[in-house]
């Protein structure tokens, strides 16, 4: 009985000495790793942001092309443009899981550069819309490409980043979520005043040249993005070795998953749901401005020319400030802090729209309303990701959130109807009543993983490990006793 129990014990303690020879693999050297991770960041970063900047564009350019022409022109009157935008969001938050799994089983080089192609001849199409009809059916199309682009692009950075690197990017292509609002607006100004060709004018111009330049961006995406870090012909051999050691010591795993029903119920844990939740509240927000802020300008008196104009400091202002806190998220390696800290502007931005009538101070309170949302939004599906092990674990953790998370998209595209018009109090109540249950999810989240962290480090999870061959291990992901979440 005794040597028994002792011969179980010395296995139990060869295991655990095994897995910390795994997962502390030899040290990196920093040169090397920096070097990496530098010429990743110039490979990947601008093509990728620029392929979300215009899927966000290409997305929300119907609020543009409404108060320049195309309301009036399509007869998108009562709910009509509504149900239009609402069209977008159900195809989009259908495909959002089956994309991510698309992206891993084919590979980003392939998938993304897809997508941009797909999602670009659509909204060049767009601009032959007729009637309301058309609208309706190229909105739909629309989601179906547009789906996988977030996710996609987020589980992208994942296999080339480490954790405490992934949020400041995220938060660098997904700022221009924002900044797409300020762009768009001049662009969609600047497009309108092209003279008549054909049966090409005004709003039609916004959707067909920001159509074109989708397209271009899906070809040069082909021609630059990596499928993964091993496959990197920009990297050397040595840079390739590096690259993957870092990604494999990271995850506390060097295994990649087939799609299976453990992973998947592995991906839907309390966090991924609570996270969800969240994002629910803060897309539900961030699209409600996204679509409607040239309407809200609109309403409080300015021409649609000065409302494309006016949109464009809001806009840039919550860029800036995504920028900002998602380095800052990445420096400090906490996440839920810095999302209570924002979050805050946008209700108190809806109060103010709900009680005040100065058109100054209201003009002032779009920039409180996007500073929370816009940079909230991206953060949760990094912060998903984050706290997530394992590529098929990931993939479907992303999707999920954004799936999820859009349906929020749903609600927007019926926040702002024309007869709630000018004030639009059903609208900025109902924003200001998510905004406040999105900052309660999130410290229920927070908590939540500290008590799992706590858990690991009194050896709560260690049972895990016992009596696992190497392999067995290495496929514990995220419930690894080592692995730590991100607060």
């Amino acid at each position: 009985m005794t040597g028994s129990y002792h011969e179980e014990t010395d296995k139990d303690l060869a295991t655990i000495a095994h897995i910390n020879a795994v997962y502390q693999p030899d040290p990196i050297d920093p040169a090397s790793e920096a070097r990496v991770r530098r010429k990743l960041d110039w490979r990947l970063m601008p093509i990728l942001t620029l392929i979300y900047l215009f899927a966000f564009i290409d997305r929300s350019n119907a609020g543009n092309a409404r108060v320049l022409g195309m309301g009036k022109d399509l007869a998108l009157d009562g709910y009509r443009f509504n149900i239009g935008l609402s069209g977008f969001y159900v195809t989009y938050i259908l495909l959002e899981v089956p994309a991510n799994i698309l992206c891993k089983k084919v590979g980003p080089k392939i998938w993304i550069p897809f997508l941009a192609l797909s999602f670009g001849i659509i909204t060049t199409c767009m601009s032959t819309m007729q009637n309301y009809h058309g609208f309706l059916a190229a909105r739909i199309c629309l989601g179906i490409f547009e789906a996988g682009i977030m996710p996609g692009i987020t589980y992208t950075l994942s296999c080339f980043y480490c954790r405490h690197e992934l949020v400041s990017r995220v938060g660098l292509y997904a700022s221009v979520a924002s900044l797409s609002g300020a762009f768009g607006g001049l662009l969609a100004s600047g497009l309108t005043k092209i003279p008549q060709w054909g049966m090409i004018h005004t709003w039609r111009n916004i959707f067909f040249f920001e159509g074109l330049i989708s397209i271009a961006l899906g070809v040069v995406g082909f021609l630059i993005l990596p499928s993964s870090p091993e496959t990197a012909s920009f990297l050397s051999e040595e840079e390739r070795q590096v690259a993957v050691a870092r990604i494999r010591r990271d995850l506390k795993s060097q295994k990649v998953e087939d799609l299976s029903m453990r992973y998947v119920m592995r991906a839907l844990n309390l966090n991924t749901i609570l996270i969800s939740l969240a994002s629910f509240c803060s897309l539900l927000t961030m699209n409600s401005m996204a679509l409607f802020v040239p309407s809200l300008l609109t309403a409080m008196g300015y021409s649609g020319i000065h409302s494309q104009l006016l949109s464009v400091p809001p806009y840039a202002w919550a860029a800036c400030v995504c920028v900002c806190v998602t380095l800052l998220s990445d420096k400090t390696r906490r996440r839920g802090v810095w999302i209570l800290l924002v979050m805050p502007c946008t209700a108190v931005g809806f109060i103010i729209l709900l009680t005040v009538k100065t058109v100054g101070v209201r003009y002032f309170a779009l920039f409180l309303c996007l500073t929370g949302a816009f940079t909230a939004s991206p953060m949760f599906v990094a912060w998903v990701v984050d706290n997530s092990a394992g590529h098929t674990t990931r993939a479907i953790v992303a999707g999920t959130v954004v799936g999820f998370g859009n349906i929020g998209g749903i609600l927007a595209t019926w926040t702002y109807t024309l007869p709630d018009a000018p004030r639009y109090i059903r609208g900025h109540a109902l924003n200001l009543g998510f905004a406040c249950l999105c900052l309660i999810i999130v410290a229920a989240a927070i908590l939540n993983l500290k008590r799992e962290n706590d858990i690991k480090a009194r050896g709560g999870r260690d049972e895990r490990v016992h009596g696992l061959s190497e392999e067995e291990v290495a496929d514990l992901g995220h419930l690894h006793p080592e692995f730590k979440f991100t607060l």
